[in-house]
């Protein structure tokens, strides 16, 4: 499920060291595969650096805006506390089913919990569940302005909110695709990230990018 497959041999010695996956983790990749979910998941350097993020910053109550087969979650609900809360908002019921399902295997079913619908219909609802600690944004890009305004709207001082893919595997710099409502939503996203006073921001150089952002 992973999109992050073909490595050089650095990145591969650092993999091995520190950012392999388990049992659990390796199994989840195998089975969305074999269940036909989508090539898009987060690498596990990326997954490493949630769970670092959530121990760096204590974080209790995290939103995850695109949960696809829950790999992604599995690595920051493993380092929530044990009364801790990943609140994930997925559009199909086939991707939220499986990742329910691998995160009950994991033992993390206390600690999760999967909406399913159009994020911009759930995210209304979930007024009463902020302020979040880490809001992680991997979904369709041309909202990612909305998601933004939302994360901003559900953050305490000291949240950290994330969005993955801000290269858009080329896509963002490519001439022949600035008409895209993606791309479009991208630039937006970093624009309004880099320059919004409210934060301190920058972009995590991994393969397709990760941005990053504290509120102040």
């Amino acid at each position: 499920m992973s999109k992050l497959t073909e490595i050089g041999p650095y990145q591969q010695l650092i993999r091995d060291h520190f950012h392999c996956d388990d049992d659990d983790l390796a199994r989840l990749q195998e089975e969305a595969d074999t269940a036909g979910l989508p090539n898009m998941s987060i690498g596990p350097e990326q997954g490493k650096f949630l769970q670092v993020l959530v121990h760096l910053t204590g974080a209790r109550k995290v939103l995850e805006i695109g949960v696809l087969g829950g790999y992604s979650g599995a690595w920051i609900a493993r380092a929530l506390p044990p009364d801790g809360k990943l609140i994930g908002l997925e559009l199909e019921q086939k991707h939220a089913d499986f990742a329910r399902e691998q995160w009950r295997k994991m033992g993390l079913a206390d600690k999760t919990e999967v909406r399913v619908g159009q994020a911009l219909e759930s995210l209304p609802e979930l007024a009463d569940e902020a302020p979040f600690d880490l809001i992680f944004i991997d979904a369709d890009k041309g909202n990612y302005p909305d998601y933004l305004d939302y994360a901003l709207r559900y953050s305490r001082s000291g949240t950290v909110i994330l969005g993955d893919n801000v290269r858009m595997w080329g896509s963002l710099m490519d001439p022949e695709k600035q008409d895209w409502d993606w791309v479009q939503g991208m630039r937006r996203f970093v624009r309004e990230l880099g320059r919004d006073e409210r934060l301190v921001s920058t972009v995590v150089p991994y393969e397709d990018g990760l941005a990053m952002a504290v509120v102040k």
